[in-house]
This record gives structure tokens, C-alpha cells and sequence, in this order.
């Protein structure tokens, strides 16, 4: 997807047939926390999920399930941007380590959305989901949410100076996201389970 040229999409395709979404970000950031405390998936569960739908959900639960998910991971976004290989690499390196938490590091990303771009994100009426995560990719690195991510997601083994590892260290302890349990992309077998 061109961000610059193409409209930010209000659906999603479920056996070739477009449904219409919720899209606010607010909305996603919630389903996003609701995910990651979620232990387990039941009946329940896929009912909060589905209310993500405008329209009457798919029949085809697993299929509904999934085109929110990729929805929410915005791949359209930067499938076109970025070679195959480093795709994939990538995305083995995202599901891997988390770098930012929408609960833990509300105030920094409010605070960076409000100096860069004079958006209060608390009073907007409205923006995109995939729009916000654009403007929250572009972030300057000298954002506090940006050396957040950089010093939780940097590589110590590639640091050759003993002091500066010391010292990032040091920053990664202050700032390390509390630990919950963390739940990624359901697969296949945890989304036939729910049934």
C-alpha cells in the first residue's frame, strides 16, 4: 500500500468478501491490551473479538479472526518496502522481543505524538489505525518512546565498549516492560480450539 496516494482501508476481505471494520486506533490499542492479557481463548473471547466488525462477522470465524489480526499487524503497510528476505527476518525478530508497551509507555507516546505533530491523541476525534502507526513509525529517534525502543531492542553482543554496554544496561532495567504474559498471533490451532 502508498500511503500517499492510496485511501487507508475501512474493511477486510474474509473469503473474498469485504466487511467492514472498526478503525479508530483507540479501538485497536484496546483489542491490542485485551489480546496480550489474555490467557486463554474461549467462546468469550472470540465474541469480544468479532465486535471489531461493523457488519454482521464472517461465518467463517477462524478466517474472521485472522483478517483482524493482520489487520491490526498493518503487513499492506510495508510488504512492497521491504525485500522477502529481510521480511522475514524481521518478523521473527518482532515476535521475539517486545520493544514498546501501549500500556507502560502511554505517556511517551502521547507526549511525542503532541511535540511532532501537534496531535493531542486524547482529544482527536478520530485517526486511522494504519495512520497512527504510520505516524508512530516516523517518529523522530530522539522521541523518548523512540530511544525506548532503541535501547530495549539494540543488541549488546554487538556493543564492543564494556562501558557503554554497562550503561545501556543500565537504561534497559529502568524502562524494561513489566512482564505479563504475552500472547502474539493466535495460529491455526489456537484459533480452531475457540470453536
Amino acid at each position: 500500500m502508498n500511503v500517499l496516494f492510496q485511501p487507508f482501508p475501512e474493511t477486510v476481505r474474509v473469503n473474498g468478501e469485504d466487511f467492514r471494520i472498526v478503525t479508530d486506533f483507540r479501538e485497536w490499542i484496546k483489542l491490542h491490551e485485551f489480546l496480550q492479557n489474555t490467557e486463554r481463548f474461549t467462546a468469550g473471547t472470540l465474541q469480544i473479538v468479532l465486535e471489531w466488525y461493523i457488519d454482521p462477522p464472517p461465518k467463517d470465524y477462524k478466517e474472521a479472526v485472522r483478517a483482524l489480526q493482520d489487520f491490526m499487524a498493518a503487513d499492506a503497510l510495508y510488504e512492497s518496502a521491504i525485500p522477502e528476505e529481510e521480511e522475514e527476518a524481521g518478523a521473527r525478530k518482532r515476535q521475539t522481543k517486545d520493544v514498546f508497551s501501549f500500556e507502560q509507555d502511554s505517556a511517551c507516546i502521547y507526549s511525542a505524538f503532541y511535540a511532532v505533530y501537534g496531535i493531542d491523541i486524547t482529544s482527536i476525534p478520530y485517526l486511522h489505525w494504519w495512520q497512527f502507526l504510520t505516524l508512530f513509525e516516523g517518529l523522530p529517534s530522539d522521541t523518548e518512546i523512540k530511544e525506548r525502543i532503541y535501547y530495549r531492542g539494540v543488541d549488546l553482543n554487538e556493543i564492543e565498549d564494556k562501558a557503554e554496554r554497562k550503561r545501556i544496561k543500565k537504561i534497559r532495567q529502568k524502562i524494561a516492560i513489566r512482564q505479563k504474559r504475552r500472547r502474539k498471533k493466535m495460529n491455526d490451532y489456537e484459533i480452531g480450539a475457540m470453536f
